[in-house]
């Protein structure tokens, strides 16, 4: 039995996966994000991070837990980015190669939204690469309905890079 004086805290990125029932008996409270300068000298202070470029600031999302993940990794989301801008200047066989790092089962989520800011960075230079977000989206669908995950990685690489490369 519960007593009045016990207070229960649910926490969710996404308030549509609690159910009904209990969220009709939840008071919401909601936390926006940090400002970017404010996570950006949090980081640099106090996460040991000694450079933040400004795609790896935007996939913090605000949010210092983020950063902390993020860190860890650091080298990884480097790598990403540098990845996702050749998509467009090598060839098919070169950014198979280069793409391996993006088979992290682990992190593929997180990996997934870096790409999509990623994408969204080397947009300025062309055009496409905004059109190739929906190749990311779809790769966390089937991953999310556990589609097969080297295949679903496969497939949004062949699809980003033949977007960008078709005439």
């Amino acid at each position: 039995e519960l007593s009045e004086f016990i207070t229960i805290i649910i926490i969710s990125s996404n308030d549509n996966l609690i159910l009904n029932t209990i969220k009709s008996r939840c008071m919401t409270v909601k936390f926006k994000k940090i400002d970017d300068n404010i996570l950006k000298e949090f980081a640099i202070n106090n996460l040991g991070y000694t450079d933040i470029s400004s795609n790896l600031l935007k996939s913090f999302d605000g949010s210092i837990g983020k950063a902390a993940i993020l860190q860890e990794n650091k080298a990884l989301y480097d790598e990403i980015e540098k990845v996702i801008s050749n998509f467009d200047k090598k060839d098919l066989i070169d950014i198979i190669l280069d793409a391996k790092i993006l088979y992290d089962k682990e992190n593929i989520f997180n990996i997934l939204d870096h790409i999509t800011v990623c994408l969204f960075a080397n947009a300025e230079r062309n055009s496409r690469y905004v059109d190739c977000i929906k190749y990311v989206n779809d790769c966390a669908r089937k991953i999310r309905a556990y589609s097969n995950f080297d295949m679903s990685v496969d497939i949004m690489i062949f699809s980003i890079w033949e977007e960008l490369n078709e005439s």
